[in-house]
């Protein structure tokens, strides 16, 4: 009886210590991966609590605050816990020296070489205890060795060279103390079996869109898009993952968890990486016009890829069993399709101002045209949203030819945005303005630091375009405007901007979309009113 009580107190106890590894515990059923570093992670798993209590102390998740959640399916779960504890970790190394080579040995047989005529056979026994302050194995002046019922003592500092009778251990391995975080959770019953859930986000695993253009004929090209991954957090393996299209707004995940950090530990100073592919972010600046014409775009049927799904306003493409050490990185092609594109040359032109002697009585051409550069139109056939990112643009011909990267902006199922390629020499513009009208103190303004008079000034502007190319282009030429908008010769596309900076003007931004025949010039009048100080 006494025999039977023992075995069973150490089955309780070999069961409680065995499920002590969050790691080996739990396996992860999905990876929801963001682009500012941030991950989601859902993780389940089927453990055995010692009488109604489950204990964490190995590979507790680095979650952050507000978003770590423990449960059982069949709500079993009493509370979770947390407090610290003076744990033994594991710590390994390389062996770097002889000493460190035989602490890495114990047990094995040697042969020791005070010199070459003198030599010492035995088994490595006793090497020096290991330091846990420092988490390195104490520097012990001198070495034991068995040698059958006797034991022989040597300075490290006679040690010449070392032999082994078999293959030796290069690896250094002992027991270091931790101050470590544990949690506690606790069932209503004391099953020897319960199921458990996990979830959370935690920082160190992110995902960068890149996307390759390859240009196939004059309004045609093959698009695709590959996932470059870091994982900075752990082994995944054989784990399905979702990489995340739209901006996450986790408000309160900007430090760990209240029930592993009780060391109050920061996350990186920084905080959480910046956006810098977010879906807000526009490297390039493309009003929303009035009147802009809807592209008439419809679903490519030569696409292929991962399956995407949308849910709310993210978008998720989700590729399946997905293996990634920690520390790695990989790049996972995400779709391909064929798509539509149009060749756009474009120019953007400075904005004008409020000031009284900006508008001369003629028109004063700068002798430096503005830069006109050729973009791309492309056109969003495909059935997912194309999430911001670089794009490297090549032309498909005998051989790819790399044409330039740009970034291509977030754009939506059945819309467009522009990618630049080169700079457009032999496409010239010139731009210039008058005053042809002043009605002087129109307008009175009081501030808190007075009171200030206004002028009315009619102007009228006149841009001139030139193609010296052998053949047609399409044209856009952008500007914002202060003032009221008046007249055009050539239609013009426009979207008023909020005004919050307190000027009786408000600002447009203008959009001439137009095409010039091949080697001809066309000029664009227009005019506008603005407020100036008197």
């Amino acid at each position: 009886m006494k025999n039977t009580l023992l075995l069973l107190f150490y089955l309780v106890l070999c069961l409680s210590l065995s499920a002590q590894d969050v790691k080996k515990d739990f396996t992860t059923s999905s990876i929801s991966i963001f682009k500012n570093g941030t991950a989601f992670f859902i993780k389940s798993g089927q453990i055995a609590p010692a009488e109604g209590v489950y204990t964490m102390k190995k590979n507790l998740p680095p979650a952050l605050s507000g978003t770590f959640w423990i449960t059982s399916p069949n709500n079993q779960v009493e509370s979770v816990s947390g407090y610290v504890d003076t744990l033994m970790v594991a710590q390994q190394t390389v062996a770097r020296s002889m000493f460190e080579l035989l602490n890495a040995n114990l047990g094995k047989r040697v042969r020791v070489f005070l010199s070459e005529d003198q030599v010492v056979e035995g088994i490595a026994e006793d090497i020096g205890q290991n330091d846990p302050a420092n988490g390195q194995a104490q520097d012990h002046p001198l070495v034991s060795l068995k040698l059958g019922n006797k034991w022989i003592s040597l300075a490290k500092s006679d040690i010449r060279r070392i032999e082994f009778s078999e293959q030796p251990d290069h690896i250094l391995e002992w027991n270091k103390k931790e101050i470590k975080p544990v949690l506690v959770v606790e069932f209503k019953n004391s099953g020897r079996k319960q199921p458990l859930n996990m979830m959370y986000l935690a920082q160190g695993l992110n995902w960068t869109p890149t996307y390759l253009l390859e240009l196939l004929e004059d309004k045609k090209a093959r698009l695709k898009l590959s996932a470059e991954v870091t994982n900075n957090t752990e082994d995944i393996e054989g784990t399905d993952v979702n990489f995340v299209v739209g901006v996450p707004n986790f408000k309160h995940a900007n430090a760990y968890s209240s029930l592993i950090n009780f060391f109050r530990e920061n996350l990186n100073s920084r905080g959480l990486r910046p956006q810098t592919f977010s879906n807000t972010f526009q490297g390039q600046t493309y009003a929303q016009y009035d009147d802009f014409p809807a592209a008439d775009i419809s679903i490519s049927s030569t696409t292929s890829g991962l399956e995407g799904s949308s849910t709310e306003d993210l978008y998720f493409y989700t590729l399946k069993d997905m293996n990634l050490r920690k520390g790695g990185s990989g790049q996972y092609p995400v779709f391909e399709a064929e798509i539509e594109i149009a060749h756009i040359y474009e120019c953007n032109l400075p904005q004008n101002n409020e000031r009284k002697n900006s508008y001369a009585s003629e028109y004063l051409f700068n002798p430096s045209p503005n830069k006109v550069f050729h973009s791309v139109r492309v056109n969003n056939s495909t059935p997912y949203p194309f999430t911001t990112g670089p794009i490297l643009v090549v032309k498909q011909e005998q051989e790819t030819k790399p044409i330039s990267q740009d970034q291509l902006n977030y754009t939506s199922i059945n819309d467009h945005s522009f990618v630049k390629l080169t700079e457009a020499p032999d496409v010239r513009i010139k731009q210039a303005e008058k005053a042809t009208g002043r009605e002087e103190r129109v307008k009175r303004v009081k501030r808190q630091n007075g009171e200030f008079f206004y002028d009315l000034i009619t102007v009228e502007g006149q841009i001139i375009a030139k193609n010296n190319k052998s053949k047609d282009i399409d044209l856009n030429i952008r500007r914002p405007i202060i003032g009221e908008l008046k007249k055009s010769n050539v239609k013009w596309l426009k979207a008023e901007r909020v005004n919050t900076s307190g000027s009786p003007n408000n600002t447009t931004d203008v959009c001439w979309e137009t095409s010039i025949k091949a080697g001809e010039e066309l000029k664009i009048n227009y005019s506008y009113q603005v407020y100036v100080l008197n």
